[in-house]
């Protein structure tokens, strides 16, 4: 008897928290291509051009163009995934900065990077930067690159 009531029981119980634990889930974000490109053509003109599109705990992303060359960067904290859209440029990461600053404690910019790999992407390119690595985006003169630029925190 005492398992029967046991049994009862659980089929009661758990679909109650089932259904409590769904109500605390949250959606998932869905940004489609036309959505992308909307954005895109909302950006203003300029050397580089970013879109915050939304984050969370831990993370966030943002659409970027590019039109130039960008600074050498280094976060002490933050890994950095850029998903190539259009265009195409390189990406000079590793190696050491030279005459950077620390803008920020553990942002640091400026200055070159000696010692680093070089690497063309072109969309559909995803591209890893983990957190405390130099990089740079090298752009040729006359072109320009679109990407998604996830920032991710690092586990402490």
């Amino acid at each position: 008897m005492r398992s029967i009531i046991t049994l009862l029981l659980g089929m009661a119980i758990v679909p109650a928290l089932g259904a409590q634990a769904a109500k605390l889930a949250k959606a998932a974000t869905v940004i489609t291509p036309a959505q992308l490109h909307h954005t895109a053509d909302s950006l203003p003109r300029g050397a580089s051009r970013t879109a915050q599109l939304g984050g969370g705990s831990g993370y966030t992303y943002a659409l970027t163009q590019r039109d130039s060359s960008g600074g050498v960067e280094r976060h002490a904290d933050w890994t950095d995934m850029f998903v190539v859209q259009s265009g195409k440029a390189r990406i000079l990461t590793g190696g050491t900065i030279d005459g950077g600053k620390e803008a920020s404690p553990g942002e640091w910019r400026g200055g070159t990077i000696a010692g680093g790999t070089t690497r063309a992407i072109a969309p559909g390119d995803v591209v890893i930067v983990p957190a405390g690595t130099p990089h740079q985006m090298i752009l040729a003169p006359g072109t320009r690159i679109a990407y998604l630029a996830f920032k991710i925190a690092r586990e402490k």
